[in-house]
């Protein structure tokens, strides 16, 4: 008995099998996904080059800053290292110093010498500080018989505060007291010069308001040592002038 081919499906020649629809089917899914793909592709392609567009203009927008803090440090240095050059070179006060342990090197040690013989760089020492942005130095010269000069040197707020305590030495260190006082007024805008004897010393003292710095130098004259007094008190006299020059920034 036989039964007709179903409709719609003719019947294969040769044996064949019939078409199938299902295969069609996964052809369009196929292209589907592989378009997919490729549109996310692009999008991360897409995403990549606009992020490094970003990132070169912000790279760009940075140098300009770079060179500036460049040049500003590159002028501060050229101004440092003028000012070092001058005070080096010349030596004794000549260019603006620093109120740092580096400017004991700066002062002129002629007229120290003449007093007090060779210097001893040996017996040289050095100190500075800081109290609320305000610089403190102190220097010690000696010979070889570590006899000398000291140096103490302290920035203030204002010229008052530095007057007020010149001008106070007068109430200590005057006769009562057992010193010899009188003012110094060779130059500055307070000064005192007094002198005290004890066991076999004399101390010499010289006490400057020069600006806002207070300078401070002293000696002790030992007996038997042949130091002339005269001569150690213009050293002293020579450490605050060369002062003013080293220091005038300060005054």
């Amino acid at each position: 008995m036989t039964y007709p081919s179903q409709p719609g499906y003719p019947t294969p020649q040769y044996g064949g099998q019939s078409p199938q629809p299902q295969q069609q089917n996964n052809l369009w899914l196929i292209g589907g996904a592989v378009l997919t793909v490729l549109i996310v592709i692009m999008t991360v392609i897409l995403l990549v080059v606009q992020r490094t567009h970003n990132s070169d203009d912000a790279g760009g927008g940075g140098e300009p800053n770079t060179t500036a803090e460049e040049g500003g440090d590159s002028t501060g240095d050229d101004g440092g290292s003028d000012g070092g050059d001058d005070g080096g070179d010349d030596g004794g006060g000549s260019g603006a110093a620093e109120l740092n342990s580096e400017a004991c090197d700066a002062f002129d040690f002629g007229t120290f010498e003449e007093a007090y013989g060779p210097l001893d760089p040996d017996q040289t020492s050095r100190t500075e500080s800081s109290t609320n942005g305000l610089g403190s130095l102190s220097c010690s010269f000696y010979n070889e018989e570590v006899t000398g000069v000291n140096l103490r040197i302290t920035d203030y707020e204002t010229v008052e505060d530095v007057v007020y305590w010149v001008e106070s030495d007068a109430d200590y260190y005057n006769a009562e007291n057992g010193y010899e006082f009188s003012e110094w007024t060779e130059m500055g805008d307070a000064g005192s010069f007094y002198t005290d004897s004890t066991d076999g010393t004399k101390t010499l003292n010289l006490h400057v308001a020069l600006g806002s710095l207070e300078i401070t130098v002293y000696t002790t004259l030992w007996e038997g040592e042949g130091i002339d007094e005269a001569a150690a008190t213009a050293a002293l006299e020579d450490f605050v002038a060369q002062s003013a020059e080293l220091f005038v920034d300060y005054t």
